[in-house]
């Protein structure tokens, strides 16, 4: 089995053994040194050749669960971006403190 698509809601897998509609599943996530156990449902099948693909829709999670998988999902997505934005972030603060000085040092 392996993820297509994984959001708060739920997940798009790929299976090479057969699934039906409604069934239950749990799944265990890792995220980071913590393991999230999941209950889920499936909601759809898509067949191809010798794979099935599936919708899966979350059972509700418990905040704690909510939070930490939340988390983790932003950094999937988000990770990349965060160091490049504190460089823009520094990379701002040091120009507006260079135009601050030029003006500082001009009219007094």
């Amino acid at each position: 089995m392996r993820t297509l698509d994984i959001n708060l809601g739920g997940l798009k897998l790929e299976a090479n053994f057969n699934l039906k509609v409604g069934e239950a599943v749990d799944l265990t996530i890792l995220v980071g040194d913590n393991e999230i156990t999941y209950k889920g449902k499936i909601l759809a099948l898509e067949e191809f050749s010798d794979k099935v693909r599936a919708k899966l829709c979350f059972a509700p999670l418990l905040d704690w669960e909510y939070k930490k998988f939340s988390d983790y999902l932003g950094t999937l997505s988000h990770g990349r971006r965060i160091p490049f934005q504190k460089w823009l972030f520094v990379g701002f603060f040091i120009l507006v403190s260079f135009i601050a000085y030029l003006l500082i040092h001009t009219y007094f």
